[in-house]
């Protein structure tokens, strides 16, 4: 995955460190696709579909307005949208970009509530600080909502949450309030993840920058309006980022009103009532 390790604080056990870079991805990969300008597509095969031979179950989505969700195909926990359309009896599947604009999008986790630790509590850990030392919680959910103070260290973790691309040589920029642009390399051994340690005690971040190797010379910028957090989780998309292409997916439509895909292995896709 391009995610491996965040950066903890220094009581952060190994096991808290690996616990959090799962759960972060996690909640990026459960963040709701974006908008795409589709065409209205057929109300007839629009609907829910899914495979009943795939394992885990791979699940179709097809849309009115012509914007499609696919899961789990052509491997698990793969998650794919775009836009569709029926011609006959073929409907073809071309997947859109899922990030517009710069190509990357901050990613914000829910922060951890009382419901939370409730589902960790005994064996010792009665408190959300002792869970998170534990790694029971995700410690990345705190400090993606927790302000900075004082001489805090601001951490970027830049990913690409569908299939685990590698960021590569990729540099991250804090622009300042006070119009400073300050530029780190990635924490060795650790791609995608920068720390800023050596900020000014009252710095307040205005915008996060990413310059992606695939374009050295274009820096991708994204403004930050809310207080100044411990880490921004910020996701990009490799196809806008021209480091991957799209694809795209023909299915034929059966007489059950099922659908049977060109790839992978056929599969085929049974409507749900």
């Amino acid at each position: 995955m391009a995610m491996n390790f965040i950066g903890c604080a220094a009581h952060c056990s190994r096991r808290a460190r690996s616990a959090i870079a799962g759960s972060i991805v996690g909640a990026a990969m459960l963040a709701a696709p974006a908008a795409f300008a589709c065409e209205p597509a057929d109300a007839a095969s629009s609907g829910r579909y899914v495979s009943a031979a795939a394992k885990p179950t791979a699940s179709l989505q097809l849309n009115r307005d012509g914007s499609f969700h696919l899961l789990g195909v052509p491997a698990p926990g793969a998650d794919f949208s775009g836009c569709w359309q029926r011609s006959g009896d073929t409907v073809t599947l071309v997947e859109g970009l899922a990030i517009g604009g710069e190509g990357i999008k901050r990613a914000l986790p829910e922060p951890l509530t009382q419901a939370d630790l409730d589902k960790v509590l005994g064996n010792g850990i009665d408190t959300l600080q002792q869970a998170l030392d534990a790694g029971l919680l995700p410690l990345g959910r705190v400090w993606a909502n927790q302000p900075r103070r004082g001489s805090e260290t601001v951490r970027v973790s830049v990913y690409e949450p569908r299939v685990g691309l590698a960021v590569g040589d990729a540099k991250a920029m804090l622009r300042l309030a006070d119009g400073e642009v300050i530029e780190q390399s990635p924490v060795p051994g650790d791609d995608g993840q920068f720390e800023f340690a050596s900020l000014p005690k009252r710095a307040v971040v205005k915008a996060i920058g990413v310059r992606f190797p695939e374009r050295p010379d274009r820096i991708r910028w994204l403004s930050v309006e809310d207080s100044t957090k411990l880490l921004y989780l910020i996701e990009f998309d490799a196809r806008a980022l021209g480091a991957a292409e799209g694809g795209g997916m023909t299915l034929i439509r059966q007489a059950d009103g099922g659908l049977i895909s060109d790839f992978p292995d056929a599969t085929h896709f049974k409507r749900l009532p």
